[in-house]
């Protein structure tokens, strides 16, 4: 099995523009890659399909950042745009193999426009459909994942084919006084992405046979240049060396409440304890009094957890862990068994 390993993949380059179509051709609904000139139109859609504001500064962030996008839009022949489907591409390591996948977000219809083209494979499937056309398949994007609710999850499975990922377990430490925790171990508080990263993601991907690299422009992008969240990123240190073997990101969801968004750990269960326990020290300073974390149910990185005194709990957001392989190296049933993910490679916190 081969597969496509460019240094650092150009996400940004495929499927751009589309020729626009005169008037007098223009169909009822024009189906076309999203483009720098749709913000407004994409930010009214959002609007109606979610019935929330996203910021500007935001959307900015997801859709023309470090990796640029991959997104189908529907456009009506008033020019407005009444569905959207696509998300960020990332570089994935698959068995040590650079690959694009794709996590979905703000996949999304507008309520008035919903009957468009008719039938069970009305504007939004049309507009999904489009998509994978463009943009999926080999030498393009071989994964989509993402973590819909129950409805969006029921309606992928039944016209689009998506599978569950590994179930997400939701896991919370209650901080207190007594609580264990270790100031032996080497962590860093990091304020940039550096190349420490770009090493620790080749040594991890010997480790993890299929996780988006967190090497230093995903690190940069995803928590550095968030125009309004601030992220706490922690670098665990090698022993005796600047060098990193893992790391951590927090984020505050309250005054009392902390979120794990993001935790990769080396092999060997006591050196990823002794980090965990450092970095409850670091919560305890914080006047942090809950953490809560998702990851993979299946992934040793739970047992860690747990054995630092994290418990299982109720999964609290209604996400369901989902993803297509549209490769014909990438068997669907494993890659849900094997890919590593947590809050870090989505948008919710």
């Amino acid at each position: 099995m081969t597969f496509p390993s460019p240094m650092r993949p150009d996400f940004k380059s495929l499927g751009s523009s589309l020729p626009p179509l005169s008037a007098s051709r223009r169909p009822e609904c024009l189906l076309r890659p999203l483009n720098q000139a749709d913000r407004e139109q994409a930010l009214a859609l959002w609007r109606a399909a979610f019935g929330g504001t996203l910021e500007e500064a935001v959307w900015q962030w997801k859709y023309h950042g470090e990796f640029g996008h991959r997104a189908m839009v529907a456009e009506h022949r008033s020019g407005r745009l009444v569905a959207m489907f696509g998300g960020v591409p990332c570089a994935a390591s698959l068995r040590g193999n650079t690959v694009e996948i794709v996590h979905l977000w703000d996949n999304m219809s507008h309520p008035a426009y919903r009957g468009l083209l008719g039938g069970r494979r009305g504007v939004y499937v049309r507009t999904v459909d489009a998509f994978i056309e463009t943009y999926c398949g080999p030498g393009k994007a071989i994964f989509l994942y993402g973590f819909p609710g129950d409805r969006h999850f029921r309606l992928g499975r039944r016209t689009l084919r998506y599978g569950r990922l590994a179930e997400a377990a939701c896991l919370e430490l209650e901080l207190s006084p007594s609580a264990s925790w270790n100031i032996s171990a080497r962590a860093d508080l990091m304020v940039r992405a550096d190349e420490r990263l770009d090493h620790m993601a080749a040594e991890l991907d010997r480790i993890y046979p299929f996780w988006v690299r967190r090497d230093r422009r995903f690190v940069q992008w995803r928590y550095f240049d968030h125009p309004r969240r601030r992220y706490r990123v922690y670098g665990l240190r090698k022993f005796w060396s600047r060098a990193l073997k893992g790391m951590a990101v927090t984020a505050a969801e309250d005054d009392d409440t902390g979120i794990l968004v993001d935790l990769i750990l080396p092999e060997g269960n006591a050196e990823s304890l002794r980090f965990l326990r450092r970095l409850i020290g670091e919560w305890h300073r914080a006047g942090w009094r809950c953490i809560r974390t998702w990851v993979p149910a299946n992934h040793p990185a739970r047992r860690c957890l747990q054995a630092a005194g994290f418990e299982p709990r109720p999964e609290p957001l209604g996400i369901i862990p989902t993803g297509r392989s549209f490769s014909p190296d990438l068997d669907g049933r494993w890659a849900a068994a094997n890919l590593y993910y947590t809050m870090g490679d989505g948008d919710l916190f």
